[in-house]
This record gives structure tokens, sequence and C-alpha cells, in this order.
């Protein structure tokens, strides 16, 4: 009995499906993970600007964020479908041209690098090709709202 009702569970986590981050998400996330790693003022205002330097610090923060956006985990990689997900605001055709191209943005770390590099090398791919997306996504509920004449 102990043994279905744990694999009931671990279906259950499997299939939940990926909730939408916004902007507020998103700074809380920065902030946690900045505090987390200790990382520097001046790495900070870059990060701000959307620009991520190839090294140590800066590959750690961005495994951080993308881990706790639920995109990203260390066993197992990027996440296609949640990023796509968040990318598009909700539901996704995950057969479309977007989701091919997030795809190839990814990989499976057969270089064999830490965590923090295969994040870094996946995220600075995403961000150097869907930034506008990146940015639309994380865009407040409040904010999407038409504005009046």
């Amino acid at each position: 009995m102990k043994f279905f009702v744990a694999i009931c569970m671990l279906f259950g986590l499997a299939t939940a499906e990926y909730v939408v981050k916004n902007r507020e998400n998103m700074l809380s996330y920065r902030e946690e993970c900045v505090k987390e790693l200790g990382v520097p003022a001046e790495l900070v205002e870059q990060y701000q600007k959307w620009e991520y330097p190839n090294d140590e610090k800066t590959q750690c923060y961005l495994k951080c964020v993308f881990t706790k956006f639920g995109l990203f985990d260390v066993q197992s990689g990027f996440n296609v479908e949640n990023i796509h997900t968040q990318l598009v605001r909700g539901a996704a055709s995950h057969d479309d041209e977007m989701h091919g191209k997030i795809a190839a943005c990814v990989d499976k770390n057969e270089q064999g690098s830490n965590a923090c590099e295969w994040a870094w090398r996946g995220a600075n791919c995403l961000v150097k090709n869907h930034l506008q997306q990146i940015q639309q996504s994380l865009v407040a509920n409040a904010e999407i709202t038409p504005k009046s004449k």
C-alpha cells in the first residue's frame, strides 16, 4: 500500500502543471539568489541589464534563478516545456517553431559540466535568442491590461 501511495505521489508531481511566473517572482528570486551566493553589486548591475558574464558567480546565480523558476533541475537540466510555457505566458503548443528554438538552446550536459556552468550555457543562449519574449513573459498581470485612453 505504501508503495502505491508513493507511486501516486510521484505521478502527481510529474504531472503538476507549471505556473507562469511574473516580474515580482523574478525580483524575489533575484534577491534570494544574490543573498544566497553573495553576488557583488557590480554583477547585480550587469544582471539588471540582462548581461551575464561567463564567470563562476554568474553561472551559479543563473542556476539558482532558473531553479527557483522551475525551469532547471541539477539532475535533468532545463525543462523545455516549462520554459516555453513561461515565454508564451500559458498554454504552449510544444510542437511549434518556438519550442524547437528553445530546445536548441539547451543540452543534456554531454560535456559533463558542473550544474552552474550547464545552467549558464542554456540561459545565455535563451537570453541571446529570446530576450524580448523573456522580458514580456515577466510582465505582471496588472501591467498587461490595456491602458484606457
